[in-house]
């Protein structure tokens, strides 16, 4: 077990969060170029304790909440989309080794409290999982994995076949430590440069039954070996119901950035060609307004959201179909704010010295993200809604 140091606070986690944004936001052209994190960045989080914000206690960690997370990843994310992305992803990827086996636990945190833990959902076409004496054997390759380059470690899914002779397969998680995988540099990007979203490739990996789990359990039932022994209502959350806060609350952040950023210089300080003032002008105000409370409708959505995760019960499905409409339809709403942002800003925002085409590129990408897809998502509920039989997809 390792010893909480400095304890955190809510709303000293917040205040931590804002105070990386001056040194975030000079890097983030760096970041761009790299087209990963810079290690100043990660350090500066470890550094805050922000890392360990949804850790246990037991394993020297704050166990705060997820409002905790959705706030300090919109703090960070005003500097820079990719930063918080990668930031929140290492928030939501601790709280995730809590599910695992306490032997996994171990694993990751006995001799480093602040390991940061990335993931991958994406096993490519020819990816195999072998049962051997003691664990699985796994090859393959598995993509989008964000942040790895800064990782230690890395969960990773693939579907188990349960019986040499059954088509029945499980979706195991798999926990395995970075030095046992390799990376492949692909992510050539217009939108979350930072990220450094590349792939791992795992060749005859062995990894034993302790760093493994089983998906379903804890996606619809709450279920899982880490509740054995990280018993607060934080490690009964469901996956299905609250990943998407993780990459919402960025997308979220971002807008707020943009929106401050357009309503200080744009429309704060600019003029028009006949020399008058760009905030004395009607139409900009109400479109200053527009924008304002479109912001202001999905961070209420999202706190609404977050009260139902937060509950302390496991959700019913037709519960998580309609936390996943409300982040959808939170992430339409940030884009229709930077798109109004960007495209009212003039030719100058398209300078690559300007921090508003980088907000426009990444919200964008980022709302690409499947967990977003309203068409899919607003289906199920519909057909929820007016008693039409659907199948769990999640």
């Amino acid at each position: 077990m390792q010893e909480v140091v400095n304890q955190l606070t809510h709303e000293e986690a917040v205040s931590q969060a804002k105070s990386l944004f001056a040194n975030i936001r000079s890097r983030a052209r760096l970041a761009e170029e790299s087209r990963h994190q810079p290690l100043e960045t990660i350090e500066e989080i470890r550094s805050t304790g922000l890392i360990r914000s949804l850790v246990p206690e037991r394993w020297g960690g704050h166990e705060l909440g997820w409002s905790t997370l959705s706030a300090t990843a919109i703090e960070v994310a005003k500097a820079d989309p990719s930063a918080g992305w990668c930031y929140s992803l290492l928030l939501l990827h601790n709280w995730m080794v809590a599910f695992l086996p306490d032997q996994a636990q171990a694993d990751v945190w006995q001799n480093n409290p602040d390991a940061c833990v990335a993931t991958s959902i994406n096993p490519a076409s020819g990816s195999e999982v072998t049962r051997v004496e003691g664990g699985y054997r796994l090859n393959g390759k598995w993509g989008f994995s964000s942040g790895i380059n800064h990782c230690d470690w890395a969960m990773i899914t693939i579907p188990v076949p349960q019986q040499a002779s059954s088509e029945e397969k499980k979706v195991l998680w798999f926990l395995v430590p970075k030095s046992e995988m390799k990376i492949i540099d692909v992510w050539h990007v217009i939108g979350m440069r930072g990220t450094g979203s590349n792939v791992l490739e795992l060749t005859n990996t062995f990894v034993p039954d302790h760093r493994t789990m089983e998906l379903e359990p804890w996606n619809f039932h709450g279920i899982s070996p880490g509740m054995q022994v990280n018993t607060a209502p934080l490690y009964r959350i469901q996956l299905s119901a609250v990943m998407p806060v993780t990459l919402l609350s960025v997308i979220l952040g971002s807008t707020k950035g943009a929106y401050e950023l357009w309503r200080d210089t744009v429309i704060g300080k600019g003029k028009t060609r006949s020399g008058s003032r760009v905030a004395e002008q009607t139409h900009q105000q109400i479109r200053l307004a527009r924008i304002a409370t479109k912001i202001e409708a999905a961070d209420a959505l999202l706190k609404k959201s977050l009260e139902v995760v937060e509950s302390g019960k496991v959700l019913e499905y037709a519960e998580r179909v309609r936390l996943r409409c409300n982040y959808a339809y939170c992430v339409e709403l940030c884009q229709e704010v930077i798109e109004t942002i960007y495209t009212s800003s003039g030719a100058a925002a398209a300078s690559e010295s300007n921090p508003l085409q980088l907000f426009w590129r990444d919200i964008h990408a980022g709302a690409a993200h499947t967990a977003f897809n309203f068409d899919w998502l607003g289906e199920i509920l519909g057909k929820l809604e007016l008693g039409i039989p659907v199948k769990m997809e999640y």
